[in-house]
């Protein structure tokens, strides 16, 4: 499963770096298609949601969270907006009415993804950043449960 995970963020990375030496433009706030970022179904109303930065970071969109609901799971990514395509440390914690899961490495595109139950329960989420000289630049919880199954 670790080595998908890699080589889904790689083709992820190189897509990205295809499209910036072509000219294309690449939004991370577009709604994405079913499966995208290594989830299952389809984005969710109300995905991406922003993500802001504390400090320097104020006011920033440091990431974009995306929620997919596969009639079973929720699965959330956090795509970088601030040190996109460089290896930083960031996080995504996804909180459910039974308890919370977490992806935490160095990642230069996006955390995630990560996949809970949905039936039964509601979602909510945090979203860490450090820059790249480890400094915490946002510690972002939203409480607001959402896409309730």
């Amino acid at each position: 499963m670790k080595l998908m995970n890699k080589l889904g963020r790689t083709a992820a990375s190189l897509a990205v770096v295809a499209a910036a030496t072509t000219g294309v433009t690449v939004s991370g706030v577009g709604t994405a298609s079913a499966g995208a970022y290594g989830c299952a179904g389809s984005e969710v109303s109300g995905s991406p949601r922003a993500f802001y930065g504390e400090g320097d970071y104020l006011n920033t969109v440091v990431a974009y969270v995306h929620t997919y609901w596969d009639g079973t799971n929720n699965c959330e990514v956090a795509v970088k907006q601030v040190f996109a395509g460089q290896s930083t440390r960031t996080a995504i914690t996804l909180y459910t009415n039974w308890g919370e899961k977490t992806d935490s490495d160095y990642y230069s595109w996006y955390a995630g993804p990560v996949v809970v139950k949905g039936v039964g329960s509601c979602v909510w989420e945090e979203v860490d950043m450090w820059d790249d000289n480890g400094r915490e630049i946002a510690q972002s919880f939203n409480g607001d449960k959402h896409n309730c199954g």
